[in-house]
């Protein structure tokens, strides 16, 4: 899939891999080091890196175990990574020289800031590090102006890469919402018409594939919702639509697609149900009344229902099931019809 939506998922799930190597790849170096460490008998920053041991270790076990989204860990492991690296950086205060392997901490922590917090956070974080590092190594005896230069330079390439990479996230972001937004029916939070065509779509091109046995549509119409219009008011007509899906939502399948197709139309979608399923789902809802949370009225519809092999578009099933929604309507309303006539429905 290319959907933007997919697009984050994917995003997460190689965010995830890298949390997850990297966390391990953290623990095994820390315990490493602390080895060595014990072995020379040098404890100067013993603990920054045991600190650093235990957030590897619970970012390894938040993401396996407590299965976080990586988006949780991010405060945490920047925290914690700038307060071991201040740590590290301390004993410098006493020393001849800032190592080289100092710069690279840096480096580390600034790709972390970058990578795990917002611009607006990273950027001056970054700049009062420098500033800060550059002092202390400038002011120690012994130091190499090129090596901050190519630190300086180094960060912005740094801060330019992550720039472009959360603005790419930002526009799936958005994207997604527009997409949820375009499929959604503002009144109601049901899905939309756009929404219910593309799974009719989906589901008819499947079925004349021949991949699975089929599925069944119904329209249905609220009964005299205009009466509930005239004599209480819009608002609560409006309330009426909102509170349809749920009480439909209790006798419905889980899986299937319950859309407001516009004004008092809703539009079901039950996908997996042959002619026999069928007749057995759609009889639930044959003259349902549907209590609605007091004040609001106790509400009927009138329905029309189609298999989805009775014709070989989406417009004709659509087609279809209105004539028959409009057989219900005549008929005097308050049933699912499956058929056209005056004689009893039935599927077929």
């Amino acid at each position: 899939m290319n959907d933007p939506a997919s697009a984050l998922i994917r995003v997460e799930r190689l965010r995830r891999r890298a949390y997850l190597t990297a966390a391990s790849g953290s623990v095994a170096a820390h315990l490493f080091i602390l080895g060595e460490q014990v072995r020379r008998q040098q404890w100067d920053s013993a603990a920054a890196y045991s600190l650093g041991l235990l957030v590897s270790a619970w970012v390894l076990a938040a993401l396996t175990w407590l299965r976080w989204p990586t988006a949780r860990l991010s405060l945490l492991i920047v925290g914690v990574a700038t307060v071991s690296t201040v740590s590290e950086f301390a004993p410098l205060l006493r020393a001849p020289e800032v190592q080289t392997g100092s710069y690279l901490s840096f480096l580390i922590v600034v790709a972390l800031w970058f990578g795990l917090l917002p611009l607006r956070v990273a950027a001056p974080a970054t700049l009062l590090g420098f500033l800060a590092f550059a002092g202390l190594a400038a002011s120690r005896p012994a130091h190499d102006l090129s090596l901050l230069a190519y630190l300086a330079c180094t960060a912005i390439v740094i801060g330019m890469a992550s720039s472009f990479g959360q603005q790419i996230t930002a526009f799936q972001q958005d994207a997604v919402t527009f997409q949820q937004a375009s499929l959604t029916d503002p009144l109601t939070g049901l899905p939309n018409r756009r929404a219910a065509l593309g799974e009719l779509r989906r589901l008819h091109g499947q079925l004349r594939r021949g991949e699975h046995v089929g599925f069944t549509l119904v329209l249905l119409d609220l009964d005299h919702f205009k009466q509930v219009n005239d004599t209480r008011g819009h608002a609560v007509g409006d309330e009426v639509l909102r509170a349809l899906g749920p009480a439909l939502r209790q006798v419905l399948r889980a899986d299937a697609l319950l859309a407001r197709w516009g004004g008092e139309e809703f539009v079901l979608v039950i996908p997996g149900t042959g002619a026999q399923e069928a007749h057995a789902v759609t009889a639930r809802l044959d003259g349902l009344p549907l209590p609605l949370p007091g004040p609001l009225p106790e509400v009927t519809f009138s329905a029309g229902a189609v298999l989805g092999h009775e014709a070989d578009s989406v417009a004709g099933l659509l087609d279809l099931a209105d004539r028959r929604l409009y057989a219900a309507k005549r008929a005097g309303r308050r049933q699912l019809r499956w058929d056209t006539l005056s004689g009893a429905s039935r599927a077929s």
